[in-house]
């Protein structure tokens, strides 16, 4: 399962009528955010900046867990970890797949919450 609609589902709960907007505007927030962080990864690859590569893995991999994108998480971690001990090099080959990945839990999201 790509998404875990609870993460989010959890505000109806609490928030009830004004539960919709907030859920909208986090997705939105989320989508933005994605695509700077992903840019700036692909920033820091280019210019060999471990310390912005990882920084960038590290608040996009919180920012998917927060709307319940678990795997698309769990695969950002792994890219922190791996940022700060294997060289960047190693890891451009795994920039597509996670693009891939975005693209696909973005789909998921619009499905599950539109």
């Amino acid at each position: 399962m790509i998404i875990d609609p609870s993460a989010l589902e959890a505000y109806r709960e609490v928030m009830e009528d004004e539960a919709d907007e907030f859920i909208a505007d986090v997705l939105n927030s989320f989508y933005t955010n994605a695509r700077e962080l992903l840019a700036t990864m692909d920033s820091a690859l280019l210019k060999n900046n471990v310390d912005e590569f990882v920084r960038a893995a590290h608040t996009f991999k919180s920012t998917a867990a927060t709307v319940g994108a678990n795997p698309l998480s769990g695969l950002l971690a792994d890219l922190e970890k791996r940022g700060e001990s294997e060289g960047l090099s190693a890891l451009k080959p795994l920039i597509p797949p996670l693009k891939e990945a975005f693209d696909e839990v973005e789909k998921k999201l619009k499905e599950i919450f539109s």
